[in-house]
């Protein structure tokens, strides 16, 4: 009685794919009972998932053979056991061999027995041939066949495709297959590489990582100087010695000269100084000296505001000698950019650390002076930065900066 039941459950479940696919369905035989159903794409499935606009786009999704076809044959105990399945020609009912890689070939087959296997004890074969059809449309072969690549080989290609550390993320997340390349110095060589050409000192950077990289083999050399210079960037302190090796372009918040040299029919406006360089090589000595072509800048000095480790540096003060008194200057704090560089920022003067080579004017200051904007003094406030009096101000449309500055 038994095997009469699992007779009548695989005829019915026979005659039903044979309506369901009747365009695909080839029967094989009747002892056992066994047939194939020829896989075909879901163009509107793949489109949907895969943000595809058009039909061309879709078809380059199916990179499975036009004749391929799962072919399903009956044990005498289904659908209490697993059917067997197998991959055909279609054309010839042989096997798929030609086509298919065996590594892609068993990976689909391991999908459909996935299937099957949760459908355990009942008719299984209508949702084997959908998960099979979603996994040739997710790039399942593709992922299988990127399987019999080396490490090597993987780690070339995504040190082509990704740009970013979270470029690889995706990548691994996506294909776990490039869990292991995504961790070599190929990858993240290319990724320092490009991560560090936007950043101010890049040629200093990338000589001296290129000097500590070890003549024997460290798979994760890169990977560490790529975290190190990232947590390096989060720093808003300068060690000293760091200090005096860089050169800084000198500028004005606002331009006295500039405000003098108008009409006085029009000196209602204070320019900014952002502008024009008062002097590009400026140096703070370890010693306390400043240094620079600008004779009235070498009669400064500076000093540590920071009371507890003058190596570590978060804000400095100028000062000067009249008549053999010390007179305080300006306090600059010391802030880090976004494209990693130095800023010393006071309420009067700016200055920031110039890169090898001199950037443009753009590269340096860029980020400031293409963004002024005038803003218009409040009644309340009375502006004491010049003894003419003014009504507005070019100033970089930033909120901080607007605090910073006073009138």
């Amino acid at each position: 009685m038994e095997n009469e039941e699992n007779v009548n459950t695989q005829r019915d479940e026979c005659d039903s794919m044979a309506v369901i696919f009747s365009d695909g369905f080839t029967l094989l035989g009747q002892n056992p009972l066994s047939y194939s159903i020829r896989l075909r794409p879901d163009f509107s499935t793949a489109a949907e998932h895969r943000e595809v606009e058009t039909l061309e786009d879709s078809s380059s999704l199916w990179p499975a053979p036009d004749n391929l076809a799962l072919s399903v044959t009956y044990p005498a105990a289904y659908p209490d056991t697993m059917p067997i399945f197998s991959l055909v020609n279609e054309n010839t009912n042989e096997k798929q061999h030609a086509s298919l890689h065996a590594i892609q070939e068993q990976a689909l087959l391991n999908a459909i027995t996935t299937a099957a296997l949760s459908e355990a004890g009942m008719p299984c074969v209508y949702g084997c041939i959908h998960a099979a059809c979603a996994f040739l449309e997710n790039g399942g072969l593709a992922q299988a066949g990127i399987s019999l690549l080396s490490d090597d080989c993987l780690a070339h290609i995504l040190s082509y495709l990704a740009s970013s550390r979270d470029d690889v993320e995706e990548v691994c997340t996506a294909l776990p297959i490039f869990e292991a390349a995504s961790q070599t110095n190929t990858v993240w060589r290319e990724l320092c590489r490009r991560r560090w050409g936007e950043k101010w000192k890049f040629k200093k950077r990338w000589k001296c990582a290129l000097d500590k990289f070890p003549t024997q083999s460290d798979q994760h050399f890169w990977m560490k100087a790529y975290e190190d210079e990232e947590e390096d960037a989060k720093r808003n302190h300068i060690i000293c010695q760091e200090l005096s090796e860089m050169a800084f372009d000198y500028r004005q918040w606002f331009s006295f000269t500039l405000f003098r040299n108008q009409p006085d029919n029009m000196r209602d406006v204070l320019p900014t100084g952002l502008r024009n360089s008062l002097a590009q090589d400026v140096f703070f000595s370890d010693n306390g000296a400043v240094q620079s072509s600008r004779e009235w800048l070498r009669r400064l000095s500076w000093k540590s505001v920071n009371s507890n480790n003058d190596s570590a540096l978060s804000e400095i003060r100028l000062w000067f000698e009249s008549n053999g008194r010390q007179v305080v200057g300006e306090s600059l704090t010391v802030h880090r950019l976004k494209n990693w560089g130095w800023e010393l920022r006071g309420s009067d003067y700016v200055m920031r650390a110039i890169d090898d080579g001199y950037p443009s004017e753009e590269e340096l200051w860029g980020d400031l002076t293409s963004k002024m904007v005038l803003e218009e003094k409040p009644d309340w406030v009375e502006a004491h930065r010049s003894p003419y009096p003014y009504q507005y101000r070019e100033i970089p449309d930033d909120e901080d900066y607007k605090i910073l500055l006073d009138w």
